[in-house]
């Protein structure tokens, strides 16, 4: 999920975990937008990223994990994996179209390069499915390298229900990846507590459940 605290959520990182501890979540992960997204788009600094070591949850028992929703820069695959220069326990790579400046005709090579060289680091790939360079991605070739890596690919709920995703696409991951992540994507409380209940019923609808 995404906070206005560092990026371009609707809700503070207090505001969120008070939520998601009323919904009966668990643990959460917030996974801001890298600094190249943070630059691009111009969002105000609410805080310092480092101020972080010295956060706690005081509100409920949920489980807090800051990540990072990293960039897919260039076609040699190149990405931004941090806010503020600083590196965070989960990164999840995106490919944005704002970000990457790569050419749409060599999307597929950037994907294939930055996991090849970022495997190690990479803990899902986010939003492959997404209408975003659906021309030129060959989606096969992404799932065979994230499933060489055991590298988990992302069903976006919020990218169903908001109608950002290339449902051929959808299909294709769903039956060949090893590896599915169901996530909210939240950028706001509503999506945070209803995006993933429409993407499970989705499996349920299609027999992947």
């Amino acid at each position: 999920m995404h906070s206005i605290t560092f990026s371009d959520g609707l809700n503070t990182i207090y505001e969120l975990v008070r939520f998601a501890g009323k919904i009966g979540l668990e643990t959460i992960a917030i996974t801001d937008h890298s600094q190249a997204m943070l630059n691009c788009k111009g969002f105000s600094k609410q805080t310092y990223r480092d101020m972080l070591d010295r956060w706690e949850n005081v509100h409920n028992s949920v489980e807090v994990l800051f990540g990072v929703e990293g960039d897919l820069l260039k076609a040699n695959g190149d990405i931004c994996s941090h806010i503020q220069e600083v590196e965070s326990q989960l990164l999840i790579l995106s490919a944005h179209p704002e970000m990457y400046t790569g050419g749409d005709e060599r999307i597929t090579e950037a994907y294939l390069n930055a996991i090849q060289r970022y495997h190690n680091k990479i803990d899902f790939i986010g939003h492959p499915c997404a209408y975003y360079f659906e021309e030129s991605l060959d989606i096969e070739k992404l799932i065979k390298a994230a499933n060489l890596y055991s590298i988990p690919m992302e069903f976006n709920c919020a990218n169903l229900h908001n109608r950002r995703t290339n449902m051929d696409n959808l299909q294709k991951m769903l039956r060949g990846a090893d590896l599915i992540i169901v996530n909210s994507d939240a950028h706001s409380l509503v999506e945070l507590r209803d995006v993933r209940t429409e993407g499970f019923k989705y499996l349920k609808e299609n027999g992947f459940l």
